[in-house]
Protein backbone atom coordinates (compact mmCIF):
# COMPACT_ATOMS: atom_id res chain seq x y z
CA UNK A 1 0.00 0.00 0.00
CA UNK A 2 1.17 3.67 -0.81
CA UNK A 3 0.68 6.70 0.74
CA UNK A 4 1.69 10.21 -0.45
CA UNK A 5 3.30 12.80 1.53
CA UNK A 6 4.91 16.23 0.90
CA UNK A 7 6.98 18.11 3.73
CA UNK A 8 5.23 20.31 5.98
CA UNK A 9 5.24 24.07 6.24
CA UNK A 10 2.47 25.20 8.53
CA UNK A 11 3.51 23.98 11.92
CA UNK A 12 1.76 24.10 15.01
CA UNK A 13 -1.63 25.94 15.19
CA UNK A 14 -1.34 27.11 11.73
CA UNK A 15 -2.24 23.50 10.71
CA UNK A 16 -5.19 23.36 11.25
CA UNK A 17 -5.76 25.54 7.88
CA UNK A 18 -5.48 22.24 6.29
CA UNK A 19 -8.09 20.76 7.59
CA UNK A 20 -10.19 23.21 5.16
CA UNK A 21 -8.27 22.18 1.94
CA UNK A 22 -8.80 18.60 2.42
CA UNK A 23 -5.88 18.04 3.89
CA UNK A 24 -3.95 16.75 6.97
CA UNK A 25 -1.32 17.15 8.99
CA UNK A 26 1.41 14.59 9.94
CA UNK A 27 4.80 13.10 10.96
CA UNK A 28 7.38 10.82 10.55
CA UNK A 29 9.48 9.48 13.25
CA UNK A 30 11.19 6.51 13.74
CA UNK A 31 14.71 5.29 14.96
CA UNK A 32 17.60 7.31 14.45
CA UNK A 33 15.38 9.40 12.39
CA UNK A 34 14.88 12.77 13.00
CA UNK A 35 10.90 13.78 12.91
CA UNK A 36 9.22 15.26 9.61
CA UNK A 37 6.17 17.30 9.37
CA UNK A 38 4.30 16.47 6.46
CA UNK A 39 0.73 16.81 4.48
CA UNK A 40 -1.24 14.54 3.57
CA UNK A 41 -4.32 14.22 1.26
CA UNK A 42 -6.96 13.27 4.24
CA UNK A 43 -9.00 11.07 1.85
CA UNK A 44 -6.60 9.16 0.76
CA UNK A 45 -5.10 8.50 4.07
CA UNK A 46 -8.82 7.11 5.19
CA UNK A 47 -8.54 4.67 2.47
CA UNK A 48 -5.09 3.46 2.88
CA UNK A 49 -6.03 3.09 6.71
CA UNK A 50 -9.28 1.01 5.88
CA UNK A 51 -6.84 -1.28 4.52
CA UNK A 52 -3.80 -1.32 6.57
CA UNK A 53 -4.77 -0.56 10.38
CA UNK A 54 -2.06 -0.42 12.59
CA UNK A 55 -0.26 -3.65 11.75
CA UNK A 56 0.41 -3.41 8.19
CA UNK A 57 3.29 -1.72 6.60
CA UNK A 58 2.62 1.34 4.46
CA UNK A 59 4.80 2.78 1.63
CA UNK A 60 5.11 6.47 2.46
CA UNK A 61 6.49 8.25 -0.92
CA UNK A 62 7.75 11.70 0.28
CA UNK A 63 7.61 14.87 -2.22
CA UNK A 64 7.47 11.93 -5.34
CA UNK A 65 10.95 11.04 -3.68
CA UNK A 66 12.19 8.84 -1.28
CA UNK A 67 9.54 5.95 0.09
CA UNK A 68 9.78 4.52 4.10
CA UNK A 69 8.13 2.03 5.43
CA UNK A 70 5.82 3.43 7.73
CA UNK A 71 3.47 2.10 10.15
CA UNK A 72 0.34 4.04 11.75
CA UNK A 73 1.47 4.46 15.24
CA UNK A 74 -1.51 7.21 16.75
CA UNK A 75 -4.34 8.92 15.14
CA UNK A 76 -5.34 12.15 16.86
CA UNK A 77 -9.45 13.27 16.65
CA UNK A 78 -11.29 16.12 17.16
CA UNK A 79 -14.33 16.21 19.11
CA UNK A 80 -16.26 18.62 16.50
CA UNK A 81 -14.81 17.52 13.65
CA UNK A 82 -15.27 13.89 11.75
CA UNK A 83 -11.93 12.09 10.90
CA UNK A 84 -8.45 12.69 12.04
CA UNK A 85 -7.23 15.98 12.42
CA UNK A 86 -2.89 14.40 12.68
CA UNK A 87 -1.64 11.11 12.51
CA UNK A 88 1.67 10.02 13.45
CA UNK A 89 3.74 7.53 11.45
CA UNK A 90 6.63 5.46 12.71
CA UNK A 91 9.80 4.41 10.42
CA UNK A 92 10.61 0.71 10.82
CA UNK A 93 13.86 -0.73 9.85
CA UNK A 94 12.99 -4.19 8.04
CA UNK A 95 15.70 -5.74 9.93
CA UNK A 96 14.86 -4.85 13.38
CA UNK A 97 12.23 -6.04 15.41
CA UNK A 98 9.58 -3.69 17.43
CA UNK A 99 7.17 -3.84 19.51
CA UNK A 100 3.43 -3.25 18.35
CA UNK A 101 -0.06 -4.24 19.54
CA UNK A 102 -2.03 -6.57 17.65
CA UNK A 103 -5.87 -6.89 17.46
CA UNK A 104 -7.85 -10.18 19.44
CA UNK A 105 -10.84 -11.18 16.51
CA UNK A 106 -13.47 -13.86 17.75
CA UNK A 107 -14.54 -15.93 14.82
CA UNK A 108 -17.52 -18.81 15.05
CA UNK A 109 -19.92 -19.33 18.13
CA UNK A 110 -20.41 -21.23 20.91
CA UNK A 111 -23.17 -23.51 21.62
CA UNK A 112 -23.56 -22.55 25.34
CA UNK A 113 -24.08 -19.06 23.73
CA UNK A 114 -25.85 -20.35 20.58
CA UNK A 115 -28.58 -21.57 23.10
CA UNK A 116 -28.96 -18.66 25.18
CA UNK A 117 -27.20 -20.37 28.54
CA UNK A 118 -24.13 -17.81 28.12
CA UNK A 119 -22.24 -14.99 27.55
CA UNK A 120 -18.74 -14.35 25.84
CA UNK A 121 -16.44 -12.48 28.53
CA UNK A 122 -13.27 -11.17 26.58
CA UNK A 123 -10.74 -9.21 29.00
CA UNK A 124 -8.48 -8.91 26.31
CA UNK A 125 -8.74 -6.95 22.61
CA UNK A 126 -5.20 -6.47 21.86
CA UNK A 127 -1.82 -8.52 22.21
CA UNK A 128 1.43 -6.49 22.83
CA UNK A 129 4.34 -8.81 20.23
CA UNK A 130 7.26 -7.99 19.57
CA UNK A 131 8.58 -9.20 15.90
CA UNK A 132 10.54 -8.05 12.81
CA UNK A 133 8.19 -5.27 11.09
CA UNK A 134 7.32 -7.44 7.89
CA UNK A 135 6.04 -10.31 10.71
CA UNK A 136 3.50 -8.47 12.52
CA UNK A 137 0.07 -10.19 12.23
CA UNK A 138 -2.53 -8.82 10.82
CA UNK A 139 -5.00 -10.01 13.98
CA UNK A 140 -5.15 -13.09 16.16
CA UNK A 141 -8.15 -15.25 15.68
CA UNK A 142 -9.83 -17.06 18.33
CA UNK A 143 -12.62 -19.61 17.51
CA UNK A 144 -15.29 -19.85 19.66
CA UNK A 145 -16.80 -23.27 18.36
CA UNK A 146 -14.46 -25.66 20.45
CA UNK A 147 -15.73 -23.66 24.06
CA UNK A 148 -19.07 -25.52 23.99
CA UNK A 149 -19.49 -25.22 27.64
CA UNK A 150 -19.76 -23.03 29.86
CA UNK A 151 -16.61 -22.21 31.71
CA UNK A 152 -15.03 -23.18 29.02
CA UNK A 153 -11.72 -21.11 28.29
CA UNK A 154 -8.55 -19.80 26.41
CA UNK A 155 -5.49 -17.94 27.68
CA UNK A 156 -2.56 -16.62 25.83
CA UNK A 157 -0.61 -20.29 26.19
CA UNK A 158 -3.54 -21.36 24.12
CA UNK A 159 -3.56 -19.20 21.24
CA UNK A 160 -1.46 -20.08 17.62
CA UNK A 161 1.31 -17.39 17.09
CA UNK A 162 3.00 -17.40 14.19
CA UNK A 163 6.92 -17.71 13.75
CA UNK A 164 9.39 -15.07 14.63
CA UNK A 165 6.32 -13.59 16.96
CA UNK A 166 6.48 -13.32 20.58
CA UNK A 167 3.49 -12.14 22.97
CA UNK A 168 4.60 -10.06 25.54
CA UNK A 169 1.89 -10.87 28.10
CA UNK A 170 1.71 -13.50 31.00
CA UNK A 171 0.82 -17.19 29.22
CA UNK A 172 -1.76 -17.72 32.23
CA UNK A 173 -3.62 -14.16 31.30
CA UNK A 174 -7.44 -15.48 30.17
CA UNK A 175 -8.08 -14.19 26.53
CA UNK A 176 -11.93 -15.20 26.44
CA UNK A 177 -14.48 -17.42 28.75
CA UNK A 178 -17.94 -18.71 28.35
CA UNK A 179 -19.48 -17.15 31.26
CA UNK A 180 -23.20 -17.66 32.73
CA UNK A 181 -25.67 -15.25 30.92
CA UNK A 182 -25.88 -12.12 32.97
CA UNK A 183 -29.90 -11.82 34.09
CA UNK A 184 -30.89 -7.75 34.20
CA UNK A 185 -33.43 -7.89 36.83
CA UNK A 186 -35.94 -4.83 36.31
CA UNK A 187 -37.71 -3.56 38.64
CA UNK A 188 -41.27 -2.75 37.35
CA UNK A 189 -42.36 0.90 38.25
CA UNK A 190 -45.76 1.47 39.97
CA UNK A 191 -47.82 3.22 37.93
CA UNK A 192 -48.97 6.67 39.03
CA UNK A 193 -52.26 5.83 39.84
CA UNK A 194 -51.53 3.28 42.04
CA UNK A 195 -49.11 4.59 44.55
CA UNK A 196 -50.22 4.55 47.78
CA UNK A 197 -51.61 8.11 49.24
CA UNK A 198 -50.54 8.32 53.55
CA UNK A 199 -53.77 9.68 55.21
CA UNK A 200 -53.45 12.10 57.69
CA UNK A 201 -52.10 10.78 61.26
CA UNK A 202 -51.03 7.04 59.56
CA UNK A 203 -47.51 6.31 59.95
CA UNK A 204 -45.63 7.28 56.37
CA UNK A 205 -43.27 4.10 54.64
CA UNK A 206 -39.55 4.39 54.81
CA UNK A 207 -39.29 5.44 50.88
CA UNK A 208 -42.34 8.11 50.92
CA UNK A 209 -40.77 9.70 54.20
CA UNK A 210 -37.48 10.22 52.67
CA UNK A 211 -39.43 11.88 49.25
CA UNK A 212 -40.81 14.17 51.37
CA UNK A 213 -38.02 15.42 53.58
CA UNK A 214 -36.36 16.25 50.49
CA UNK A 215 -39.57 18.21 49.32
CA UNK A 216 -39.62 20.40 52.59
CA UNK A 217 -35.80 20.91 51.91
CA UNK A 218 -36.86 22.52 48.54
CA UNK A 219 -39.11 24.74 49.88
Amino acid sequence: MQLKASTRELLGKRSRRLHGQGKLAAVVYGHNTKPTPLTLDRLEFQKVFVKSGRTHLVDLVVDGGRTEKVLVREIQTHPRRLGPIHVDFYQVNLEEKITVEVPVHLVGESAAVKRGDADVLQPIHVLRVECLPSDIPAAFEVDLTPLEEIESELRVSDLSVPKGVTVLLDPEELVVKIVHKREMKVEEEVPAAEAVVAVEGEPVAEGEAGAEEAAETKE
